[in-house]
């Protein structure tokens, strides 16, 4: 359950990012040097959070599949 529950809280914010990347104008951009490499570091700040998330909020869930 808590695996579910840390996925949920990964969409929120994945989604929240990426709005905030539409909303900034990242799609119209994507051409541009600058634009290109912060759209492509936000994607892994991004990533690495998602990452983050999943492991605080799930804790020991995960490793438990491998068990049994």
């Amino acid at each position: 359950m808590a695996s579910l529950k840390a996925l949920i809280v990964m969409a929120f914010w994945t989604v929240a990012v990426v709005g905030g990347m539409y909303l900034l104008g990242f799609g119209q951009h994507h051409t541009e040097l600058p634009w290109a490499i912060g759209g492509a570091i936000l994607l892994l700040i991004v990533l690495i959070v998602n990452v983050w998330i999943y492991f605080a909020i799930a804790k020991e869930e995960p490793w438990k599949w491998f068990k049994g």
